[in-house]
């Protein structure tokens, strides 16, 4: 069964709540409007469960792992909302929703997503990576807020890279000797982070270590190019199909992954997807 693993959506009760707030995050019309990030032009149909479904349906993919993203800054009342009721939505869905807790660990939920600055001090973070591991759920590394910047694209293509670069050295450099049953994945490629393996090595990163195991990138927003690399340095047990929707659209990430055939399209889709979820993919919905 395929699966998109990065996907974000918005229950009616996180999107009405969104509404009703006077500070940020709140939403006023189309414009996300975030404490750090500052205001952000979407559309807040196309985060509905039934336009995620639409669109997984017009792209072949059987189901998505959805979350509430670090960065859209949820307060505790946003988080909250997410909790009551993404389990309910991944039981209506038939399991093709499958949700990700907002830092926890929690019943019906497929593992936590963290913000990329959360692996800056493993030590904080290990009493939720503790109990990840013995429950078998998964730990999903996204980026968290950044500062708006005069150029538009700077956040995301700059600011977010350079987070995900810098919570993957960090994870490899202490965290599989701590949590070697721990399954992690990197949101966007790790920042990038194939492309580095060979300056950590040879600035003293020991050479095992950047090829630990229980660890997957997943491919969002990137393009052949990366994904060369990313092959070339990994191999394709590594990768995890992303589309980062609706940020995204599912049929362009797609295209990309089909670009290098079937065979590896399916494996990401479908065989990776599997051994990350622990192979229990619509037993979160319990």
């Amino acid at each position: 069964m395929g699966v998109d693993f990065h996907q974000h959506l918005w229950p009616s009760e996180v999107s009405e709540l969104l509404r009703r707030r006077s500070a940020p995050p709140m939403l006023r019309g189309r414009t996300l409007v975030l404490p750090i990030g500052g205001p952000f032009e979407l559309d807040p149909a196309s985060y509905a469960p039934e336009a995620r479904l639409a669109e997984l349906d017009r792209s072949g993919v059987d189901a998505a792992v959805v979350s509430l993203p670090p960065t859209c800054e949820p307060t505790p009342d946003v988080i909250a909302a997410w909790h009551a009721v993404a389990p309910r939505l991944a039981e209506s869905s038939a399991g093709r929703l499958i949700p990700l807790a907002y830092r926890s660990v929690r019943p019906g939920f497929a593992g936590a997503i963290v913000s990329a600055a959360d692996l800056s001090d493993l030590d904080e973070l290990a009493p939720l990576l503790d109990r990840l591991e013995a429950a078998g759920r998964l730990l999903f590394v996204h980026p968290g807020p950044a500062p708006i910047a005069d150029r538009g694209w700077w956040a995301a293509g700059v600011a977010y890279v350079c987070q995900m670069q810098v919570a993957y050295a960090a994870w490899i450099a202490a965290g599989p000797v701590r949590w070697p049953r721990l399954r992690v994945v990197f949101a966007l490629l790790g920042g990038g982070a194939p492309f580095q393996v060979e300056r950590l090595v040879r600035r003293g990163v020991a050479a095992a270590a950047p090829f630990v195991p229980n660890l997957w990138f997943e491919t969002s927003s990137y393009g052949e190019r990366a994904l060369e690399l990313s092959l070339q340095t990994f191999g394709a047990g590594c990768l995890l199909f992303g589309s980062d929707a609706p940020i995204d659209r599912v049929s362009e990430a797609r295209r990309v992954v089909a670009s290098f055939g079937p065979t590896l399209e399916n494996r990401l889709l479908t065989s990776n997807a599997a051994a990350a979820l622990g192979g229990e993919r619509r037993a979160w919905a319990a």
